[in-house]
């Protein structure tokens, strides 16, 4: 196996970037539909998002996150990556 860079496809913008630098949202079996975090490394079927208010929103409003997932998406799960993008700009912008 070789050690390159995995590529990933975002559902918004459809854009392929390193996986490191988009959001996974996971389809569990059981579970529902979680947001892959520091300390969640979940296993089912993934979907990628940009980092972007744009690409989130895109998700939301032409349910991207529904058809590649194969199951309905709750609110939450919007409002939690919008809380993330918040965050991360918060952090970026304390950074400079």
């Amino acid at each position: 196996m070789s050690g390159g860079v995995v590529m990933r496809r975002c559902v918004s913008c459809r854009e392929r970037q390193d996986r490191r630098l988009l959001w996974r949202i996971i389809r569990q079996y059981g579970d529902g539909v979680v947001l892959e975090g520091a300390s969640t490394r979940a296993m089912g079927r993934s979907a990628y998002v940009c980092p972007s208010s744009s690409c989130i929103e895109d998700a939301r409003r032409r349910k991207r996150l529904q058809r590649s997932l194969r199951c309905q998406v709750s609110d939450s799960i919007y409002t939690a990556l919008e809380e993330r993008l918040s965050e991360s700009l918060a952090a970026a912008s304390e950074a400079r």
